[in-house]
This record gives structure tokens, C-alpha cells and sequence, in this order.
């Protein structure tokens, strides 16, 4: 309590970031506008945890990466015009490597398969870029969602070559 962790709260926030289709009832923008920074820390963590697999140093590469990257993400959504905070950027961008933990045991099985493995790969990009995305774009800025949203697939493009080593 002390250290307000909320696992109820991280538990519905992790389906919200796996889930991100609107159409599935839940009510994403909460982890937009009720940040918090265990749950997208332990999301980090355990993603670099994955990544550790033969390549330690990768770990504070990942954390590293994850709150530089979303600094520049804060940066450019500030300069588009949008009404974020940087712990709700840290905070969306922690949760949305979800989708690549997800796919990470795929990988393991397919990953001789170097086609399939490539659109798993690709897969995973796209669903944690586009949950970022559409939690981060307010409908302030929806015109200005393509410019927001490169960056952040560069950014879980570089988290996928630091989980894969390449």
C-alpha cells in the first residue's frame, strides 16, 4: 500500500494493452489517464528477462531504451500538440511491449521457419505500435496520428532486435 501497487489495477491495464480492439468493452484511455510505474516496470523487466537468453547486457539496453525512447515520444506527442505527461508515455509505451512478450514463445517454436518467423515478428510490431498509438493519440490530435506513430514502430522495432539480437 505504501508504495501504491495496485495489482488489480496492472491486471485490468495489461488486458486493456493485450485487447486493444475498442469493440471489446474495455475502457482503454485508464491507462492513459490513471498512470502508474510498477506495472509497465514489471512489464519491462520481465521483457528484458526473456530478452536475457545468452545476452545479458541487453538489459540495461532495454530499461535504457524504454525511458529515452519514451522521452522522444513525450517530446514529439508535446510538439504535435498533444496534452500528455511523461509518466503517461512511460507508462503506455512499459505496458505496450505486452505484445511482444506474447509473441516471444511463438518464436521459439517457429523460429526455424524464417518466413513464418518474419511475420510473427511483424505481427507483434504492429499490435504493440498500434496499441501504443491509439492509447497515446487523443482525439486532439487525430490528424497527426501518422506522426506519432512511426516513431513509436521504430521504437518496438529496436525492442524486437534487442529480444532477437540482431
Amino acid at each position: 500500500e505504501e508504495l501504491d501497487i495496485d495489482l488489480k489495477d496492472i491486471y485490468y491495464k495489461i488486458r486493456c494493452v493485450l485487447m486493444p480492439m475498442p469493440s471489446l468493452g474495455f475502457n482503454r484511455q485508464v491507462v492513459r489517464d490513471n498512470p502508474d510505474f510498477w506495472g509497465p516496470l514489471a512489464v519491462v523487466l520481465f521483457f528484458s528477462m526473456i530478452s536475457l537468453y545468452g545476452q545479458f547486457k541487453v538489459v540495461s539496453w532495454i530499461i535504457t531504451i524504454w525511458i529515452f525512447g519514451s522521452l522522444t515520444i513525450f517530446l514529439l506527442a508535446r510538439v504535435l500538440g498533444g496534452e500528455v505527461a511523461y509518466g503517461q508515455v512511460l507508462g503506455v509505451i512499459g505496458y505496450s511491449l505486452l505484445p511482444l512478450i506474447v509473441i516471444a514463445p511463438v518464436l521459439l517454436v517457429v523460429g526455424s521457419f524464417e518466413v513464418v518467423s518474419t511475420l510473427i515478428k511483424l505481427f507483434g510490431v504492429f499490435w504493440a505500435a498500434y496499441s501504443a498509438a491509439s492509447l497515446l493519440v487523443g482525439e486532439e490530435f487525430k490528424t497527426k496520428k501518422p506522426l506519432l506513430i512511426y516513431p513509436i514502430f521504430l521504437l518496438y522495432i529496436y525492442f524486437l532486435s534487442l529480444y532477437t539480437g540482431v
